[in-house]
């Protein structure tokens, strides 16, 4: 079991003990140490000597391997994280987050949609009131019961407000329930945005905590990855929306980076123009690994990936160390919930809660456990109109000391495991994870690890976003 991992980032040198979640910023005397006596070595527990190094080492070297010595002998004293339990009373439930594919249709055709517009390569179908009741009752019923107080509605697609009538029939049936169950729904939605006007701006801006809005940078880039569906330029209409929404303030705007895009750091320059807040920016990915070539072509190198973050991180920090406040400064949504989480020191033992703290409902009423399996005929759990729902077995007891290859992982407590769908799609088993996921996921890890305690010396006011 490997409980320590030593790195290198940004010409600074760190320790990371698995156990406690504790960071450390060594020296490069600490570094050569670690190297030569106190080796990291994959199924080993903390493989501390006892004893001092057979070979003579000066005073100075002598006393940092004292305090190494002790440093591990605390560490090893810190006990694992305890096996996560579900405790909900009889007939109760956790579930506090839903996803409604309203629409599995798309009035665009990006390059690299992942569900191919919300079809998944079957005909286009959009939610009648009819099935979107049925799901209605099903949520309420499951909240009724839930032990969680916030109760998330994410509004998916394909594009939702092509079903913008039932989508306003949803949200007005939820409401009548939210103070008889003495809930706090937070209803969110994520759209290309070609749609976002007039009424439905209205009514979203009015009963929404989130409208995510998809646009990748530039217009040049934006055109390219992003078109209609009959090939016309987006860039322009979704801008003019954005800037004419009537509540700003519940504006999030993502981009996907692929092969053709400007880097992370010129994406995020080109987004921070448009007076929006909250940025999310993610890197394309496949679902079923290597099995496209249109993808492979659009997948940005891991390498690149992190020496893309790296770059953004160093500039980032810097610009908003020269600020005082830093309330109205554009920032990245999804970095920053990364670098609060190592910050956090919390420890894991399974990734989520896919069918048990979350549910998708697709627009048949097809209840899945995730967005991510949606459309995955294995994991289907049951029909809204049905009942009980069935959780797939491969999403039932997981812990993450348990599975191979994570228990010889340094980040296992924080990865947890990682994503049940994306090891299925890039593998054909949930619990598997693809060898390059494991070490995309570790390289990202660092780049966060390194940014946090940049953070942490110049601008720890901006980690309270």
């Amino acid at each position: 079991m490997s409980n320590f991992h030593t790195f290198d980032q940004g010409g600074q040198h760190f320790l990371f003990f698995s156990r406690s979640a504790r960071l450390y910023q060594v020296s490069p005397l600490a570094v050569r140490l670690l190297q030569e006596f106190i080796p990291a070595r994959p199924g080993a527990e903390l493989p501390v000597p006892e004893t001092a190094p057979q070979q003579q080492l000066g005073p100075e070297e002598t006393a940092l391997y004292g305090e190494l010595i002790d440093l591990f002998n605390r560490e090893r004293a810190v006990p694992l994280p305890a096996p996560y339990q579900q405790e909900n009373p009889t007939g109760g439930n956790s579930y506090q987050t839903f996803s409604i594919y309203l629409a599995q249709t798309c009035n665009m055709a990006c390059c690299y949609c992942w569900n191919r517009g919300g079809t998944f390569g079957k005909p286009g179908h959009v939610m009648g009131w009819r099935t979107a009741r049925r799901a209605t009752e099903l949520i309420v019923s499951l909240v009724e019961r839930s032990s969680a107080e916030k109760i998330f509605i994410n509004f998916y697609g394909g594009e939702p407000l092509l079903d913008f009538p039932v989508l306003q029939q949803i949200t007005r049936e939820l409401l009548k329930h939210e103070a008889r169950l003495g809930k706090n729904f937070f209803l969110t939605l994520d759209t290309n945005g070609t749609l976002l006007q007039g009424h439905a701006a209205q009514f979203l801006a009015r009963y929404f905590t989130q409208v995510g809005v998809s646009l990748d940078g530039s217009q040049r880039i934006h055109d390219l990855q992003r078109p209609g569906k009959y090939g016309e330029e987006t860039w322009q209409q979704i801008v003019t929306n954005i800037r004419t929404f009537p509540n700003q303030k519940v504006l999030g705007i993502r981009a996907t980076l692929t092969t053709f895009s400007d880097s992370y750091l010129e994406t995020f320059r080109h987004l921070t123009t448009l007076g929006v807040g909250r940025i999310q920016l993610e890197y394309c990915h496949e679902p079923g690994y290597h099995q496209n070539p249109i993808y492979e072509k659009l997948i940005v190198p891991p390498q690149r990936q992190l020496a893309e973050l790296q770059e953004f991180v160093d500039y980032y920090i810097e610009y908003i160390a020269s600020y005082k406040c830093t309330r109205d400064i554009p920032f990245v949504s999804n970095l920053l919930d990364s670098i609060n989480r190592i910050r956090r020191a919390s420890r894991f033992t399974r990734p989520c809660g896919a069918g048990t703290n979350t549910l998708a409902i697709n627009s048949h009423g097809e209840v899945f456990p995730c967005i991510a399996f949606v459309e995955r005929a294995d994991f289907i759990m049951g029909r809204t109109a049905d009942a009980p729902l069935s959780l797939h077995h491969a999403l039932e007891g997981f812990e993450v000391d348990s599975q191979f290859p994570c228990h010889d992982c340094w980040l296992r407590y924080d990865c947890a495991g990682g994503c049940y769908a994306t090891h299925y799609d890039m593998t054909g088993h949930a619990r598997q994870p693809h060898p390059e996921y494991c070490r995309n996921m570790q390289g990202r890890a660092e780049v966060f690890f390194y940014a946090l305690t940049q953070m942490l010396t110049k601008c720890p006011w901006h980690l309270d976003r």
